[in-house]
C-alpha cells in the first residue's frame, strides 16, 4: 500500500477549527456543482461509473485520524452504494441551491472517507446536477479539481492532471538569499490587523452562500487593459468590492490595505489526489481605501509579485514539506490566531472540458468554505470560458449579501476600460480624421 506524507499541522487545522463552531455552516466542506444538460441517469449506473473509477484517487480512500506525531491516514476502502446518493429537489435554481446548502451542512460519519456525490434533478426539465463535496482536512481546491477530472474528464488514467504544478517531483533547497528574502515577506504579513475584531460587531458561525458567473473573455480584456494577470483581476475587483461596502458598514476596513489570505498550491507531479493539503496559506495586503478600480488593478500586481516568483514558492514548499510539526503547527496557529485571521481567496481552473457519457457540463460553480473567525471566503473557478465565483459570507456583516453584486459590477467597470473601441463607420471615420489614434 502507498505510503503518503503524514497529516500537516494545516490538516490538523482543518479538522478541527469546525468542532468550536456554534452552526455547521462554518464546517470545514468544501466542492463543486456540475451543471449537466440531458436526460437524468441512473444511479445504479452512476455508482457503478464512480466506483470502476476510485482506484485513481487514494484520497477517497483515506480518513484522518489521531493528534499531533499520532495523526495518520487510514486506509478504507470507499462504497459508491454509501458515498453517491441522488435526491430530487423542487423546481428552479432557487431551489437547486437551497438543496446545495442543505448538504453543505450535512456532518460526517466518522468511520468512512469523507466525501460524497450527489445527483441532484428535479429542479429543470431538461437537465441535473451533480454535487460532488468533501472535508478541507482531507482535500484541498487543487485535489477537489483532480477528482471531478478523473471521475468526468478524458478517460486517460495515466494522463497528468492539469490541475497541479508542472513541476518535478524532486523540489530543489531554495538559495539561503531566497529563504531569507521570503522570510521578510512572510514576517511583514504575520503582523495583527484586528480589521474583523470588535467587541460591538462580533462575527458569527453562519453564512451567506452567493454565486456569481461572468464570461472569462471579461476577465482576459481587463487584464489585458491593465498589464495585469487574470487572478490580478479577480482579486482587484474583490479589494474594490469591500472598500466601497466598508466605506457606510466596516469603517475599520476602508481605509486601510485589505489582508487577504491566498492558497498556494505546491504540490508535485507526483502527489495529483493524495490524501492532504498541498498548500501553503500566504497572505497579501491589496490596495485599500477609495480609489478607482482601474488604479487599484495597477496597484494589484506589485502586491500578488512573491505568489508568481518559483523561488518564493520553492520555499513555501521549502516550510511544508521540512519543518518539523512541533515548528510548524505554531506557525499555523499563530496565523490563524484572532486579530490575523481574514477573508480567504482562491483561484481554481479546470482546463478540461468535463463531461458524464453524452452530456457536457456546462457549468461548475464552486463551494468555499469559511471558518470560524473568518468574516468571508471567494473562490473563483473557471470552466470551459465561464467563471463562476462562490461567495460565503458572515451573516453578522452588516450588508455583506451586496458584496458579490459590488464584485460583478468592479470586473465590469475593470472590462469595460478595456475593450477595444468599435469598427463600425463611425469609429473608422472618427479615426481617421484623428492622425496618429492607436486603432484595436
Amino acid at each position: 500500500m502507498r505510503a503518503f506524507r503524514a497529516p500537516s499541522a494545516a490538516d490538523l487545522f482543518l479538522r478541527d477549527v469546525e468542532l468550536g463552531a456554534e452552526d455547521p455552516d462554518a464546517a470545514s466542506t468544501i466542492g463543486a456543482v456540475l451543471h449537466v444538460t440531458g436526460a437524468v441517469p441512473r444511479l445504479s449506473d452512476l455508482q457503478e461509473y464512480v466506483g470502476a473509477r476510485l482506484f485513481r484517487l487514494p484520497c477517497l480512500a483515506h480518513i484522518l485520524r489521531g493528534d499531533g506525531r499520532q495523526a495518520r491516514w487510514v486506509h478504507v476502502d470507499p462504497d459508491p452504494a454509501r458515498h453517491v446518493g441522488a435526491r430530487r429537489v423542487a423546481g428552479g435554481p432557487d431551489a437547486l441551491q437551497a438543496a446545495v446548502r442543505d448538504l453543505v451542512r450535512e456532518p460526517w460519519p466518522q468511520a468512512v472517507p469523507p466525501w460524497r456525490l450527489v445527483l441532484l434533478h428535479g429542479h429543470e426539465p431538461d437537465g441535473y446536477a451533480l454535487l460532488y463535496l468533501t472535508h478541507h482536512a482531507v482535500q484541498d481546491g487543487a485535489t477537489v479539481a483532480a477528482v471531478l477530472e478523473a471521475f468526468f474528464g478524458p478517460d486517460a488514467p495515466s494522463e497528468q492532471s492539469t490541475t497541479v504544478s508542472r513541476t518535478a517531483s524532486a523540489v530543489p533547497r531554495p538559495p539561503l538569499r531566497q529563504v531569507m528574502r521570503s522570510g521578510k515577506v512572510l514576517l511583514r504579513h504575520a503582523r495583527k490587523h484586528h480589521l474583523w475584531t470588535s467587541p460591538s460587531q462580533p462575527l458569527s458561525c453562519r453564512r451567506r452562500t452567493v454565486w456569481v458567473q461572468v464570461p472569462v473573455a471579461r476577465l482576459k480584456t481587463a487584464a489585458r487593459a491593465g498589464d495585469a494577470s487574470i487572478n490580478d483581476v479577480y482579486l482587484a475587483a474583490l479589494g474594490h468590492a469591500i472598500a466601497g461596502w466598508a466605506s457606510t458598514a466596516w469603517p475599520r476596513a476602508a481605509e486601510t490595505p485589505l489582508p487577504v489570505m491566498i492558497p498556494v498550491d505546491l504540490r508535485t507531479a507526483d502527489e495529483v489526489a493524495v490524501p492532504g493539503n498541498r498548500l501553503f496559506l500566504t497572505r497579501v495586503d491589496l490596495p485599500g481605501g477609495a480609489m478607482p478600480v482601474a488604479r487599484r488593478l495597477a496597484r494589484t500586481p506589485a502586491a500578488t509579485e512573491a505568489l508568481k516568483l518559483p523561488g518564493h514558492r520553492a520555499v513555501l514548499r521549502a516550510a511544508l514539506t521540512r519543518l518539523p510539526a512541533w515548528l510548524l503547527k505554531p506557525l499555523v496557529k499563530v496565523s490563524t490566531a484572532r486579530g490575523r485571521l481574514t477573508l480567504a481567496a482562491s483561484f481554481l481552473v479546470m482546463r478540461k472540458r468535463l463531461r458524464y457519457g453524452d452530456a457536457v457540463v456546462d457549468r461548475i460553480d464552486p463551494v468555499m468554505c469559511c471558518p470560524p473567525g473568518a468574516p468571508l471566503a471567494v473562490v473563483m473557478l473557471v470552466h470551459a470560458g465561464e467563471a463562476s465565483v462562490c461567495f460565503r459570507i458572515d451573516e453578522a456583516l452588516p450588508g455583506g449579501e451586496s458584496l458579490p453584486a459590488r464584485w460583478r459590477q468592479a470586473l465590469e467597470e475593470l472590462s469595460e476600460s478595456g475593450e477595444p473601441p468599435s469598427v463600425g463607420p463611425g469609429a473608422v471615420a472618427a479615426a481617421t480624421a484623428a492622425p496618429g489614434s492607436p486603432v484595436q
